[in-house]
């Protein structure tokens, strides 16, 4: 008997097979509109909307494949889905990895030959996903909502913890380090500004926030998967005895992975005023609060200013910049 999902009832698993169909629509969208803003507007084609596109197309690749349902009776297209699931996901949370290192490297270690290792970026990440993906191959089999890894046997286990689970938990773990690297280094940029110059109203509360906002990235990453990871493990010590309510969250929070990423790496002033300006319409259905914006993309431009003064073409505050050589921060997804 097939552990996990497979010893959920019938209407459970088919009730997860919906969810995660639902709630993956939102990350194909998400990850479409980043991939047609490339295609769109040439102004983005800088190289850290470069990073975006590939977390983005990675995104659309893995979500795109909970599309095929549960295809338990139909080994060749079970196949299909395990195989592309665990490269896509593979590859996607290695291309936040690569994000993080860009812009720790540009931040904090001052490097201006960073855009000379994005085919090295390449090679890895793909590598790498094509390996996790290949290795597995005899394993992948129905496992109740979808088709992945199977885990019945401990075989199955470590397949699991090693091509996943294992390098996933890594990659968490480098992002926390680099976001809270740049955050507190941004931070003492900003001490040592305010104890230069006297006028403190020259130094506004949102500048803390936008720094601030920087941690988002690693939340993201591991809001989306503590729920997988828990209800593995819980596979793992009670095969025959899976919690529906932890696959109903592993599932709901993994498939909103790329419109989350979507969100937080993509949607940034810079796109947004490309959507505007090709498309007039869509700014007046566009509600957020537009003074406080504009302050905050004020201060979004004296960072990005900065790293131009440091020869960089990634600003400080964000792993994007806006497509004309000027920063823009997150603007949560």
């Amino acid at each position: 008997i097939i552990m996990g999902a497979s010893e959920l009832g019938t209407s459970d698993q088919h009730t997860l097979t919906v969810v995660n169909q639902v709630f993956s629509g939102f990350s194909v969208c998400g990850s479409a509109l980043i991939i047609c803003s490339y295609v769109l507007f040439p102004s983005l084609r800088k190289f850290s909307y470069k990073l975006v596109l590939m977390l983005s197309i990675s995104d659309f690749g893995n979500q795109g494949c909970s599309f095929l349902g549960n295809p338990n009776h139909e080994q060749a297209l079970c196949a299909i889905q395990a195989v592309g699931i665990q490269f896509w996901s593979v590859a996607s949370f290695l291309w936040t990895g690569a994000i993080a290192y860009v812009l720790r490297s540009t931040v904090i270690d001052k490097r201006t030959d960073i855009e000379g290792t994005y085919r090295k970026m390449h090679v890895f990440i793909w590598a790498l996903s094509f390996g996790a993906a290949v290795i597995p191959s005899w394993a992948y089999a129905p496992t109740g909502a979808w088709c992945w890894i199977e885990g019945e046997d401990i075989g199955g286990k470590i397949m699991r913890f090693i091509f996943y689970y294992a390098p996933l938990w890594f990659v968490i773990g480098y992002n926390v380090f680099a976001y809270v690297s740049v955050i507190r280094y941004l931070r003492r940029v900003q001490l040592l500004a305010n104890s230069i110059n006297t006028n403190a109203d020259s130094q506004p509360r949102f500048e803390m926030k936008a720094i601030s906002r920087l941690g988002w990235y690693p939340c993201i990453l591991i809001f989306c998967h503590t729920f997988a990871t828990i209800n593995r493990i819980q596979n793992w010590v009670s095969p025959h005895n899976p919690s529906f309510v932890l696959f109903l969250l592993h599932t709901c929070t993994q498939s909103l992975t790329g419109f989350l990423n979507c969100v937080a790496y993509g949607l940034n002033h810079a796109v947004r005023s490309a959507w505007f300006e090709r498309f007039p319409f869509l700014k007046k259905l566009a509600v957020c609060g537009k003074g406080r914006e504009n302050k905050f993309h004020k201060f979004e431009n004296e960072m990005s200013v900065r790293g131009e003064d440091n020869g960089k073409d990634v600003p400080l505050d964000s792993p994007v910049d806006n497509g004309n050589g000027e920063g823009d921060g997150p603007d949560n997804k």
